[in-house]
C-alpha cells in the first residue's frame, strides 16, 4: 500500500520510536575530537542518519584537539560529512588547537616528573603536524567541502543566542571549545538547554596517561573545571557506564555482514574490533533517547587542577563541597544504560544506506 508522503514520514518515525521527528526535532551541536571510524566518527554516522530522518536537528560539528591534533581531525571530519552526504547542510567549525594550559610541553613535564605513559595520550603521541604532513582520510581528502569561515567558539556563542534554551551541546572530546565560549561570553551559560558530556570517571579507574584520569578530561583539566562549575544542566557519561557497553560480537557481525556493504560498513570492518569500547556513542544515545539511562545519580562532580599525579582526575561528592558559595551545581551522572535497546539503535543506524537519504527526498521518491 502506498501512503501519502506526510503519512509515510510519520509511520517511518513511529516504526523507530523516534517521535521527535513528528515535531520540532531537538537541536544539537557535536563538539568532537574527531576520528574516522573510532567512537567520534561513529557518532557522526549515527547523528547523520537521525538528522536525515528528521529526528534531530544537527547544527554543526565543532572540532577540538584530543584524539588527534585539530587540523588532522578537521580533515577527517570534512571527508566524513562528504562521505555521509550531509556536507551541504552541516558545517565543520575549526576550534581550539591547544588546551587552556595542558599543552604538549606540559605533557613532557608529566613524563619527566611522573614517569612514562601507562595508557592513552591521544594527540600527545607526537608533536603537532605541519599542514603538509596531514594524513589522507580513507578515500582521500574532501574534494569540495571546506571548514566554515566562522570559528568554533564564535559559532557556539552565536548558536546559543540564536536558539535560547533549545540547543544541547554534545561534548565528546576535551572541553576546551566549551570553556573558551563560556569565558568569552558568560551570557550564553543560562541559554544552554543542556550539556551532555562523555568524560570523567566517578568510581572507575582512568584510561589516560597514568590511569588516574579519563582521557577527555585529562587532556584539558582547566577547561573541565570551567564547565563543571558553570550553572548549566549537565548529563555526564563517565567511564563507569561506558566500561559496561562493549561491542558484542553479534552486533559487529551484523554490521560488517550487511549486503550490499556500504562505505561505512567497509570502514567499520577495517577499523573496529568486537569487544572494544565505543565511549562516545553511549553519550550520543543518552542525548537522543534519555529513556535508555536506567541508573543515574545526581552528584557534585568537580575537577582539581593541581599539577601532580592526580592531574585530570575528577572528584565526586554526594553533598555540596562548597555550601557557603554558589560554586558547584549537581550533575546527573549515568551509571548504566539499557544495553539491548542501545545496540538495537546502534545496529540499525550503522546498517542504513550511505550516503544518507533525507526524509524529504524519500517523500518525493515515494510520491512519484
Amino acid at each position: 500500500m502506498k501512503f501519502p508522503p506526510i503519512l509515510s514520514s510519520i509511520l517511518f518515525c513511529l516504526s523507530l520510536g523516534a517521535t521527535s521527528c513528528l515535531a520540532d526535532p531537538p537541536k544539537v551541536i557535536i563538539d568532537t575530537d574527531f576520528n574516522t571510524i573510532g567512537d567520534d566518527g561513529q557518532v557522526a554516522v549515527m547523528a547523520a542518519q537521525l538528522y536525515a530522518q528528521g529526528a534531530i536537528d544537527l547544527l554543526g560539528f565543532t572540532i577540538v584537539s584530543g584524539n588527534q591534533w585539530r587540523d588532522q581531525e578537521v580533515a577527517d571530519c570534512l571527508k566524513a560529512v562528504e562521505r555521509l552526504g550531509i556536507e551541504h547542510r552541516v558545517k565543520v567549525y575549526v576550534g581550539a588547537q591547544y588546551p587552556l594550559l595542558h599543552d604538549y610541553n606540559s605533557y613532557q613535564l608529566e613524563l619527566t616528573l611522573f614517569g612514562p605513559a601507562k595508557d592513552y595520550v591521544g594527540a600527545y603521541n607526537s608533536t603537532q603536524p605541519e599542514p603538509g604532513d596531514l594524513v589522507e582520510p580513507p578515500g582521500g581528502f574532501a574534494t569540495h567541502t571546506k571548514p566554515a569561515k566562522e570559528d568554533a567558539v564564535r559559532f557556539l556563542i552565536e548558536a546559543f543566542h540564536r536558539y535560547p534554551h533549545e540547543v544541547t551541546l554534545l561534548a565528546i572530546g576535551p572541553l576546551t571549545n566549551v570553556a573558551l565560549a563560556m569565558r568569552e561570553d558568560p551570557t550564553i551559560i543560562p541559554l544552554i538547554k543542556q550539556i551532555v558530556i562523555m568524560g570523567g570517571q566517578i568510581y572507575a579507574p582512568g584510561n589516560a596517561y597514568n590511569d588516574f584520569g579519563e582521557f577527555n578530561w585529562w587532556f584539558d583539566p582547566e577547561a573541565v573545571q570551567v564547565v563543571l562549575r558553570a550553572q548549566v544542566p549537565r548529563l555526564i557519561i563517565p567511564l563507569d557506564v561506558t566500561n559496561t557497553v562493549t561491542l558484542p560480537q553479534a552486533v559487529y557481525d551484523q554490521i560488517v555482514s550487511r549486503t550490499p556493504p556500504t562505505i561505512i560498513t567497509q570502514l567499520y570492518k577495517q577499523g573496529v574490533q568486537p569487544g572494544g569500547f565505543i565511549y562516545d556513542t553511549v553519550a550520543f544515545a543518552s542525548f537522543y533517547d534519555p529513556s535508555l539511562d536506567v541508573d543515574t545519580q545526581d552528584l557534585y562532580v568537580d575537577m582539581g587542577t593541581t599539577f601532580d599525579q592526580n592531574y585530570g582526575k575528577s572528584t565526586v561528592s554526594i553533598s555540596n563541597p562548597y555550601p557557603s558559595i554558589n560554586l558547584l551545581s549537581r550533575s546527573k551522572v549515568v551509571f548504566h544504560i539499557n544495553n539491548s535497546r542501545f545496540f538495537a539503535l546502534y545496529t540499525d543506524l550503522f546498517t542504513r544506506s550511505v550516503p544518507v537519504q533525507f526524509r524529504h527526498d524519500r517523500d518525493e521518491d515515494e510520491d512519484k
